[in-house]
């Protein structure tokens, strides 16, 4: 099974899988699944500490930032077979976003380098959303920025003709 991941010592990870042990940042992953969210975990994994209330508000309002892709993105998604494998799909959309954002080449700077995570915890689940949707044969359905992060995920994936779908909590 380890034929194909690299070994390494982590301060964030921490796995024994002949034990059933997996954690972050010293975290239980039953504690986190069952008493945070996903962008309280993202936080954690960042920064090393949870998130205050007032530090998740910040944060979460930094992804909703760029909870957006270019137009063009649906294109580039849509000229995939419906078949395609997603993992090829999601690798190819999150390089081509690349493109859009030049300064991301400016891997030393903090500022741009946080920013960039930023718009990978926020792109990742539309780029999913759409390509999940493209190989069903569904339309494209863009991000609702008045819905926090998951519920977000949720309508994009499973939006019908609704104008708004609302997450059960």
């Amino acid at each position: 099974a380890f034929m194909n991941t690299a070994s390494c010592r982590s301060s964030i990870t921490f796995i024994d899988g002949d034990e059933g042990i997996l954690r972050h940042r010293g975290y239980p992953i039953e504690q986190l699944a069952e008493k945070t969210t996903y962008l309280e975990v993202a936080y954690l994994l960042l920064n090393g500490e949870l998130p205050s209330a007032a530090e998740l508000e910040t944060f979460s309002k930094e992804i909703g930032d760029e909870s957006s892709l270019h137009e063009n993105m649906k294109g580039f998604i849509q000229s995939f077979q419906p078949s395609a494998h997603p993992m090829g799909v999601l690798i190819s959309a999150m390089g081509a976003l690349g493109t859009y954002y030049p300064e991301s080449k400016q891997v030393l700077d903090s500022k741009i380098r946080r920013r960039q995570i930023a718009r990978i915890i926020a792109q990742a689940p539309i780029v999913a959303a759409w390509s999940y949707r493209h190989s069903v044969g569904k339309p494209l359905v863009n991000p609702d920025p008045s819905l926090g992060y998951t519920a977000n995920f949720l309508s994009m994936m499973k939006r019908g003709a609704e104008p708004r779908y609302a997450a059960h909590p």
